[in-house]
């Protein structure tokens, strides 16, 4: 079990919303969920000094396949791969904020999801596919479920281009709140009415 998942006291409209969805991406975008086989190539990315830096988790493959499997066999989060242009691009855990820590520091709703993503290759950032990313990822997520109503994210206070590519992508800063295991900066994105109606549109 992930150390930020919470597991008492939840709410029964909370445990009925089920594990989060998967997002619904257009062209060049792709996603999938992970399997144990993933392993070697998330632990790679982990490994890779930009990544590890804020994550933590520069873990063997055999941990990293342990890990896949747990997130797996529950129904609090969701490792995905996302491609862009058929080429894997980035690590996305989607998962369910109201059974996570990240919940208890905002009024969080029982469909509400959170992202955690890491683009592998060094080469690929700061080319602006991360923003890019972030907002294929979070349309994708409301239109695979219209109760959604909110997408966060809280990378490390410390992070500043993780800080700056969630706001580019429409995200608004909720503050800093402490998670117990970092200083997160919660940020917040709630899709608009025509924003949501152009979504559905093109998912249908």
């Amino acid at each position: 079990m992930s150390t930020r998942e919470v597991t008492e006291g939840l709410a029964a409209a909370v445990v009925a919303a089920g594990p989060p969805p998967v997002p619904v991406l257009e062209p060049p975008w792709s996603i999938r969920v992970l399997s144990e086989s993933d392993a070697p190539l998330v632990s790679r990315w982990m490994n890779e000094p930009h990544v590890a830096l804020f994550w933590g988790q520069a873990w063997p493959a055999s941990r990293w396949a342990a890990e896949i499997a747990a997130q797996l066999a529950g129904d609090f989060s969701r490792p995905c791969l996302v491609s862009f242009g058929d080429k894997p691009l980035a690590y996305v855990e989607i998962y369910r904020t109201p059974r996570d820590v990240v919940g208890l520091n905002y009024d969080a709703e029982p469909y509400d999801l959170g992202i955690h993503l890491a683009i592998g290759e060094l080469g690929r950032t700061g080319q602006g596919l991360g923003r890019r990313l972030v907002r294929a990822v979070a349309d994708g997520l409301f239109a695979a479920d219209p109760r959604v109503r909110k997408i966060l994210a809280d990378p490390d206070e410390r992070h500043l281009i993780a800080r700056r590519m969630f706001q580019a992508a429409d995200f608004d800063l909720l503050g800093i709140r402490d998670l117990g295991h970092k200083r997160a900066a919660l940020h917040v994105y709630e899709i608009s009415p025509d924003r949501r109606e152009a979504v559905f549109t093109w998912s249908k």
